[in-house]
């Protein structure tokens, strides 16, 4: 039986999976034109928002489990070719959203499960490395898990900003 969560990881999980149902509460209702609202011409609008912080819980719900089944394991680099790029060749601005809600919610309780099982795993990493295999950078299950966490907040308090903006309640 794996030990218990210390009270900040329990506290950490807690805020990690209430931001999937804040985001779930905020835009669920939201009418399709509702949805293509921004906070200024050019900017994201909440229907992009939310396609984005699908998948980037996406990406880092695997980082995770790396960094729990294959402890200090080297991320290789990828060519992302950025937000906007990566958002306009899948749709972001056209596709439904329940889709992407369910994504964020599914991710969020799965990690909330796996590392519940392992609360003394938190430190175990992954690796980012430069070009020639040196090491750039450690992230820890704790930080991407409060990064992530971080993330979501941020766009919650955005979409909260476009909703307000545009007398959405």
């Amino acid at each position: 039986m794996p030990s218990a969560l210390s009270p900040m990881q329990k506290e950490t999980l807690d805020r990690f999976t209430a931001g999937a149902l804040k985001l779930e509460k905020l835009v669920g209702s939201l009418t399709e034109q509702q949805l293509d609202k921004s906070i200024a011409p050019g900017q994201w609008t909440i229907r992009q928002i939310v396609h984005h912080v699908s998948e980037d819980g996406e990406a880092w719900s695997l980082n995770i489990k790396r960094a729990i089944a294959a402890p200090g394991v080297f991320i290789a680099p990828s060519k992302f070719p950025g937000n906007d790029a990566w958002g306009k060749a899948l749709a972001h601005d056209k596709r439904p959203i329940q889709g992407a809600l369910a994504l964020v919610k599914a991710h969020r309780y799965v990690i909330a499960e796996i590392v519940t099982c392992f609360p003394d795993k938190w430190g175990q990493y992954i690796t980012y490395p430069a070009q020639g295999g040196k090491e750039i950078g450690r992230f820890t299950v704790g930080q991407i898990i409060r990064m992530v966490t971080d993330h979501l907040d941020e766009h919650i308090a955005t979409i909260e900003a476009i909703k307000k903006k545009h007398n959405i309640s």
